[in-house]
């Protein structure tokens, strides 16, 4: 009763809300209140934008009585030409409908629809825009079908569709990588299954094993990435793409690419005569083995194939034509260190002709590109934000200031031309809205209050920018969040908060962060959190600084920026700091304990703690080769490990430390975290481990929201444990 009062109050703005004693706090249980503005696309004309929304809603029980929650995401339009119009709901239903595509003239919509189920394929509908009437299914491909994209006259679609292996005719040109095996050489076991045994020739035995493994009885690992998020990756499979003819509904999609390689991020000329794509280069080393994209060229009927933009040096990918048709924007990153360049503009004849650099004077990545005929957009981490700029197709010259001001971050957008440009931002108040600049220069209007509402009359906590040079020169950029409602000369407890990647960036901009600082400031406690080196957002070299030096340097940038937090604000309690961090954060998490016992109490989160075992049960292995300048085998490089390692120096751990898991994850793979608790049980410190059934490393951005609730609470119990009672 007392929430649904407070919700009802009228305030204006949430610095506002901030400065009312009696605002309601941020709970924990707001995480089910977070709605998210995504996949945003905009009319050709400018008139109207289409977005998805994805909430958390109740689904039942669990057989043990918990409540459920799912994820629904769904369309919604909204007009831009009338202030006063509101966002509409266009989908509704258990489903999830998502990637819009509005079709250039205006009147109809294709979006992806996934039902319920595992084996719930997604398909492309169609739904009409300039009159009513229902959604259509335009799309039964086997395997399922996504991502579309107009043919510029409105009359046809190009899809995606993921085509297994053994459902690609032929062999590919690339090694097979199983030692004396040829290609398809069990594939007896489909043409006669009772030559398949394992008493048999060697054919019948190769069919007999083969068809042991599609049934689960056996998996075989032959390729060098053979990990997935939550499991051993299975049967490897092509992305190719399809035309669907819409004015000839009865012909089957045309498939327009073939083989064993993936297609994707398809692009038409603007006569429809061309398409644009990225693929793997042909280089004859199995795709696994190769790690960049080039960009291709074909006939809209599939036909004369070529690659366009293809170099060892660089990685191509978004290829986008410009309005007249005759040069290809696109994105680049180069492949001598690929973890630490910058993601570039370039800009290239279609006929062939030299690359050009769009923004070569701005030193952060440059990502996302939408092409119009005013120039290309384009968003960038950059400082804690991520704005969006607009660069001249013509000039070359350095992009301006962010189109919509603020340290905020656009999570998704498109642009007309004239100017309009549409955005999903978060900001410090608000971790999700939909908002409209109407022409260059014009100041940002709010389309939607999909998290507005329920905020209003809470309490919502504001970030403060500072720096700090450290005494190699390097300046560090950080924020202190103070606990919303803290009373005229209290002192608060202090939460460090540590982000991962390493290449990662966070700042008052984050949605991924958003609802767990607030959750910790209305508890309480005092948020710091850094950018150490390593980060993202400023430039390459800034980016590199952790190379070879994950521990000391990361570590003394983020302590030192908790040191000046707690010099400049007498309201943070010196004696009552903490700490946590997930993935990469949960690794310095653990570095830091193991060096300093400043803290009451740290919590590691999905983190790696031996890098030596990371490279063989993490499918991010190639940190190491990358991150640590070799392999564990060469005997430099073991040093460098063994030195970079938090369970090197694990006997010097004793601040009461929580680590927690999912026991699926496989991007920083489980076993370290097995080891650490291990190893602490073992010396008697004060440790538990909390595990999360089925659950991967994405569990506190997109994981059951249960466990993700669960999650935020524990870390939220260890700190409080530990704040009330004596060290």
């Amino acid at each position: 009763m007392l929430r649904r009062f407070f919700a009802s109050l009228v305030v204006l703005g949430a610095l506002a809300l901030a400065s009312l004693s009696l605002a309601a706090p941020i709970t924990a249980t707001d995480l089910m209140n977070i709605r998210q503005v995504a996949d945003v696309k905009i009319a050709p004309d400018g008139s109207f934008a289409v977005y998805t929304l994805r909430t958390i809603e109740p689904d039942g029980e669990t057989p043990k009585g918990l409540e459920k929650y799912a994820y629904r995401t769904r369309l919604w339009m909204v007009a831009l030409d009338d202030p006063a119009a509101g966002p509409v709901q266009l989908t509704f239903g258990a489903r999830n409908d998502s990637g819009p595509s509005i079709s250039p003239d205006g009147r109809r919509l294709a979006f992806v629809r996934r039902g319920d189920g595992e084996d719930a394929r997604p398909q492309v509908w169609i739904m009409p825009l300039d009159a009513p009437g229902e959604a259509k299914q335009v799309t039964s491909l086997e395997f399922g079908a996504s991502s579309p994209v107009w043919r510029p006259d409105s009359g046809a679609l190009v899809v995606n569709s993921s085509i297994p292996f053994s459902k690609t005719p032929g062999v590919p040109d690339w090694d097979h990588e199983r030692p004396n095996r040829a290609w398809r050489d069990a594939e007896r076991s489909e043409d006669n299954a009772a030559e398949a045994g394992p008493d048999g020739d060697r054919a019948s035995l190769h069919a007999w094993l083969e068809r042991n493994a599609s049934n689960g009885v056996a998996v075989t690992i032959n390729r060098i990435a053979f990990q997935g998020e939550l499991g051993i990756k299975g049967e490897d499979s092509f992305n190719q793409l399809f035309m669907v003819d819409l004015e000839n509904p009865a012909a089957e999609p045309k498939q327009l690419t073939s083989g064993f390689y993936s297609h994707s991020s398809a692009s038409f000329s603007p006569d429809g005569g061309t398409i644009a794509f990225v693929s793997q280069p042909r280089t004859g080393a199995h795709p696994d083995r190769v790690r960049r994209s080039s960009v291709f060229l074909m006939n809209a009927d599939g036909s004369n194939m070529r690659a366009r933009l293809d170099s060892e040096m660089w990685s191509y990918g978004a290829p986008i034509f410009t309005p007249d048709g005759r040069s290809l924007v696109y994105t680049a990153s180069m492949q001598d260190e690929p973890i630490y360049r910058q993601s570039r503009l370039g800009i290239t004849p279609i006929s062939g002709g030299a690359e050009r650099g769009l923004a070569p004077d701005w030193i952060s990545h440059q990502n996302n590109p939408v092409v119009t005929a005013d120039g290309v957009y384009f968003t960038s981490p950059w400082r804690g934000a991520t704005p969006l700029q607009m660069t001249p197709i013509n000039g070359g010259s350095a992009p301006g200031g962010s189109i919509f001001p603020g340290p905020i971050g656009v999570n998704s957008y498109d642009a007309a031309s004239g100017g309009r440009v549409v955005a999903a931002i978060t900001s410090i108040d608000n971790p999700s809205e939909l908002y409209v600049v109407d022409a260059p220069g014009a100041t940002p209007r709010r389309l939607t209050d999909h998290n507005t509402g329920w905020l209003q009359g809470r309490s919502v906590a504001s970030a403060v920018e500072h720096w700090i040079t450290r005494p190699d020169g390097e300046r560090v950029q950080y924020w202190i969040m103070k606990p919303a409602g803290l009373a005229e000369g209290a002192r608060a407890p202090v939460v460090l908060e540590i982000h991962g990647g390493p290449m990662a960036m966070w700042g008052p901009s984050g949605f991924s962060m958003w609802h767990e600082f607030q959750m910790l400031c209305s508890r309480g406690f005092a948020v710091v959190y850094a950018n150490p080196r390593g980060s993202s957002g400023y430039g390459y070299e800034f980016q590199r600084g952790n190379h070879m030096n994950w521990g000391d340097g990361p570590a003394g940038d983020v302590l030192a920026a908790l040191d000046d937090a707690i010099e400049r604000s007498p309201w943070i309690d010196p004696d009552r700091q903490f700490v946590t961090g997930g993935s990469y954060g949960g690794y310095l998490t653990a570095w830091i304990v193991a060096h300093t016992d400043r803290f009451r109490s740290a919590v590691s989160q999905r983190g790696v703690y031996d890098l030596t075992t990371f490279y063989g049960e993490g499918n991010a292995y190639m940190l190491v080769e990358r991150a640590m300048g070799g392999f564990p085998w060469e005997s430099a490089t073991r040093e460098v490990l063994a030195r970079e390692s938090p369970f090197t120096y694990v006997e010097r751990i004793t601040t009461p430390l929580l680590i927690t898991h999912g026991s699926n994850d496989l991007r920083t793979g489980v076993t370290q975290s097995e080891m650490l608790f291990r190893a602490l049980k073992e010396l008697d410190r004060p440790v538990e481990y909390v595990r999360y059934p089925g659950a991967g490393h994405e569990l506190s951005r997109s994981g059951d929201p249960l466990q993700r609730l669960d999650r935020l609470m524990r870390i939220a119990e260890f700190f409080e444990r530990f704040d009330t009672s004596d060290r």
